[in-house]
């Protein structure tokens, strides 16, 4: 009897270890999970209303590499290209609308073409009253650029200079890692920018 008292006895501590081990755990597992909430970003909703938008446009784009490529023989993209240059550009001018209310706004990516373009455009014809869009574009790329702060190595070419060797890079060949921009072009030209009502 002595022995069976025992059994149950030390038996039942057991279950109540497990249990209390089990209890423990979850407690545990509860409190890790609650933790990480504020860490992994929830899926936010936006008015579009003021400033109450994203900073991106909500598409998820994959990383592709874009291997820089010698077109100096001016056979792509030369100053003067306008056709050519038109096809940088999707579609209703890269204009798209978002959230309930339609509210329009422009891609970064178009932006910057743009201001590529304004610049060749400005370079080419030499128009005045041109200055102030020039000069905006020079700008707002300048700082693009530091945004991006492109880290690729490019490969020294040294060349002489004012009579002088001189360090100097074309880029050529140098694999840049970029965002799919073809995906961010269909998408453009599916969601276009809701018409003006007239």
């Amino acid at each position: 009897m002595r022995r069976s008292l025992y059994s149950h006895s030390v038996l039942c501590l057991v279950l109540c270890s497990a249990v209390f081990t089990t209890c423990g755990n979850i407690a545990l597992i509860i409190y890790i999970l609650r933790s990480f909430k504020g860490l992994v970003p929830a899926e936010s909703t936006y008015s579009y209303i003021g400033y109450d938008f994203p900073a991106q446009l909500p598409l998820q784009l994959a990383s592709v590499g874009l291997s820089l490529s010698d077109e100096s023989d001016g056979s792509h993209f030369s100053l003067k290209a306008d056709d050519e240059w038109g096809t940088q550009f999707p579609l209703h001018d890269g204009f798209t609308s978002l959230g309930p209310s339609n509210r329009t706004f422009l891609v970064s990516m178009v932006h910057q073409m743009h201001c590529l373009d304004v610049i060749r455009v400005g370079f080419v014809t030499n128009a005045t009253g041109y200055d102030h869009h020039v000069e905006h574009c020079l700008r707002y790329l300048r700082q693009i650029i530091l945004c991006y702060a492109d880290t690729t190595l490019e490969v020294d070419e040294p060349g002489i200079k004012d009579g002088e060797m001189a360090h100097a890079a074309s880029g050529v060949g140098a694999i840049h890692r970029c965002k799919d921009w073809t995906v961010l072009r269909r998408y453009l030209e599916a969601h276009p920018s809701v018409p003006f009502k007239h």
